[in-house]
C-alpha cells in the first residue's frame, strides 16, 4: 500500500522472539518474491537514468550493513532497530514543509544510506523514496520508478546474504516459509484498501503502531 516497508513493519515484530540476524535475511527473501511480481509492471514508466545512478551506492551501502548485521551481536541489533524505528515513526508524525528539487549527485548519499538500511534493517525505501520525489515530478514515473529501485535493491540483498550462506540455516528457511502466506494476504489487502483508504490517515496509524513497536523493542533489549 505505501510501496515500501514490509520488514519496517514486521522486523520489529518478529525480532521479539528471533535474532535480527535471522529475521532481516528472511524478510529479505519475502521482499524480492513480492518486488518481482510487479518490480518491472510499469517498465515503460520507469525512469532508468534516476535508477542507475542509485544502485553503485546502494550496493556498496548494501554490502556494508550485510557486514554489520552479522558482525554486531544480538542485543545491540536489537537496540539499534528499536532506535531506528522509533525515530522513523517520530519523524514520519511531525509535520512536513515541500521539499526542494535535489540534484543527481545526491543519489550517492541516498543511494549509500539506503543500501545500508535495506541491508540493516530492510527498511531503505523510504530514503530511496525521499531522493525520487525530489526528482520526478509525474506521479506515474514515481511509483514505477520506486517499485524498480525496491526490486533490484531487494535482489542485491538476496545475493548478497546468499553469498554469506544465511540461506542454509533451516529455521530461516522455515520462517520463510510461514511469512509467505501473510505476505499474500497482505498484497491483496494493501492493493483493495488503496482503493478505500485515506492514505494519510492509514500513514498516521502506521506511525503509531510503529511508535510502540519499537519502544517495546528498546525497552527489551535494555532489560
Amino acid at each position: 500500500m505505501v510501496g515500501f516497508g514490509t520488514t519496517l513493519v514486521a522486523a520489529p515484530v518478529l525480532a521479539h522472539v528471533l535474532p535480527v540476524s535471522t529475521v532481516v535475511p528472511a524478510l529479505a527473501l519475502t521482499d524480492f518474491i513480492a518486488a518481482s511480481s510487479s518490480g518491472f509492471r510499469l517498465g515503460p514508466q520507469v525512469q532508468r537514468a534516476e535508477l542507475w545512478r542509485l544502485v553503485p551506492a546502494m550496493f556498496i551501502g548494501s554490502a556494508f550493513g550485510a557486514w554489520v548485521l552479522f558482525a554486531v551481536p544480538v542485543k545491540t541489533l536489537m537496540l539499534l532497530l528499536g532506535v531506528f524505528v522509533v525515530l522513523y515513526a517520530l519523524n514520519g508524525l511531525r509535520p512536513k514543509a515541500p521539499a526542494a528539487p535535489l540534484h543527481g549527485r545526491w543519489a550517492w548519499w541516498f543511494g549509500g544510506a539506503g543500501g545500508v538500511l535495506s541491508a540493516l534493517f530492510g527498511a531503505g525505501g523510504w530514503v530511496y523514496a525521499m531522493y525520487l520525489a525530489r526528482r520526478l515530478d509525474d506521479p506515474l514515473q514515481l511509483r514505477a520508478t520506486q517499485n524498480a529501485v525496491l526490486t533490484v535493491s531487494s535482489f542485491i540483498r538476496v545475493a548478497l546474504f546468499a553469498a554469506a550462506e544465511r540461506f542454509f540455516d533451516l529455521d530461516l528457511l522455515l520462517l520463510v516459509l510461514c511469512l509467505l502466506p501473510a505476505m499474500a494476504l497482505g498484497l491483496y489487502l494493501g492493493h483493495h484498501i488503496t482503493l478505500r483508504l485515506d492514505r494519510q490517515r492509514f500513514m498516521q496509524v502506521l506511525y503509531g503502531v510503529l511508535l510502540c513497536t519499537g519502544a517495546s523493542l528498546l525497552l527489551r533489549a535494555l532489560a
